[in-house]
């Protein structure tokens, strides 16, 4: 009998969506697997006592008493907090780690449209006829600058080997030490948590690609905030418990920062009446970082082998 791994992957957003075409793909790396392409949750539920592996974007705690065959729940999100139950023994919990590749070009959209006045030029400057000496006072080449990248995990290098493409010099920050990766250059190093107080006053660049965890609530707080040279910019494409916003938003409509730009926010969707949205210099997106076409199909790519491992 062959086992089951059931898709359950419904959303109102089409990147976030598996549609039949897609499921079929995964089908096709998994020939000895029967895969099920649920598209309600009654048809889900009905295939779920036979299921090993779950590809979903929720679960609920009671469901693991209707699959006793269940070894592993996967899901394409990248954060670790994106479930809220207790994980039975011999259950598995797999996030999507294929993210890095799409989130890098997001990031590096980011610098370029701040540094090179994109940004700016189509929203601050858009009633002006001809803002050239407004745009002349702000914009800096990105080629040369030190970008300083909080996460330096699988997404955090991603974002860093292509902005290498743009000739900028590289500081990694992570909790723990680790080896540089292939693509440093004499100009570029690893640094843990501990030494960011010393190397923000020499960053012209800050990414924020963290975890939530207790541990990064506010971690970009008001004192940190204040160590970063004025025309610094912000990007913040991880989760938004890191930032302290009242705190950006303070240091950016008193121009003591370049710029920012935020992919996720504390409070999701961002409330109507949020101060981010009329502050100056900041530029907002609706946790889209990871938004492409073939966000599903990289996910089916990287089930496939993970699954593929689970039967070895």
């Amino acid at each position: 009998m062959s086992k089951t791994l059931l898709i359950y992957l419904q959303h109102e957003l089409g990147s976030f969506r598996m549609d039949d075409s897609q499921a079929g793909r995964l089908a096709e790396l998994l020939p000895t697997w029967r895969v099920v392409n649920a598209h309600t949750e009654a048809e889900f539920l009905s295939v779920l006592p036979d299921a090993v592996v779950v590809c979903c974007w929720t679960f609920r705690q009671e469901w693991f008493t209707l699959a006793p065959r269940l070894r592993v729940v996967s899901t394409p999100a990248a954060g670790k907090d994106y479930f809220s139950v207790q994980w039975p023994s011999g259950v598995e919990h797999w996030n999507g780690g294929f993210h890095g590749a799409l989130m890098a070009e997001t990031a590096v959209g980011m610098l370029l449209g701040m540094t090179r006045g994109l940004l700016p030029a189509v929203t601050t400057y858009r009633r002006k006829s001809w803002p050239r000496p407004e745009l002349d006072a702000m914009m800096r080449p990105l080629a040369g600058s030190r970008v300083t990248i909080c996460g330096f995990g699988k997404i955090g290098r991603h974002i860093g080997k292509l902005l290498k493409v743009f000739g900028v010099r590289l500081w990694g920050v992570s909790a723990h030490e680790h080896p540089a990766p292939d693509f440093f250059d004499k100009y570029d190093k690893c640094f843990v948590i501990n030494d960011l107080n010393v190397i923000l006053p020499k960053t012209d660049h800050l990414v924020l690609v963290l975890p939530r965890t207790p541990e990064t609530d506010n971690f970009l707080d008001a004192e940190r905030i204040a160590l970063l040279p004025r025309h610094a910019t912000v990007c913040n494409l991880g989760r938004g418990n890191a930032i302290d916003e009242s705190a950006l938003v303070e240091a950016l409509s008193a121009g003591r920062l370049g710029g920012a730009c935020l992919d996720v926010q504390a409070t999701e969707p961002l409330p109507s009446q949020s101060p981010l949205r009329k502050c100056p210099n900041l530029w907002l997106f609706p946790h889209s970082s990871a938004l492409s076409p073939n966000y599903m199909d990289l996910y089916a790519d990287e089930v496939a082998e993970r699954v593929t491992n689970l039967a070895q």
